[in-house]
């Protein structure tokens, strides 16, 4: 099992536990960035390429 790093959103320290900070027992969010999925964007290129072709038409 592997353990994530948490980050304490009040004091500024980095912790392994998720659910509050042991030093001051604030909130501790996810240092890392959210996932960027390219699969999101092939799945709406259709209807964009679409507009795209209508507003040249224009």
């Amino acid at each position: 099992m592997t353990k994530s790093i948490f980050f304490c959103a009040k004091c500024k320290t980095y912790t392994l536990n998720d659910k509050t900070c042991p030093n001051c027992e604030g909130r501790v969010v996810s240092p890392q960035p959210a996932r960027f999925s390219i699969e999101k964007e092939k799945k709406y290129s259709i209807y964009r390429r679409k507009l795209l072709k209508e507003e040249i038409k224009k």
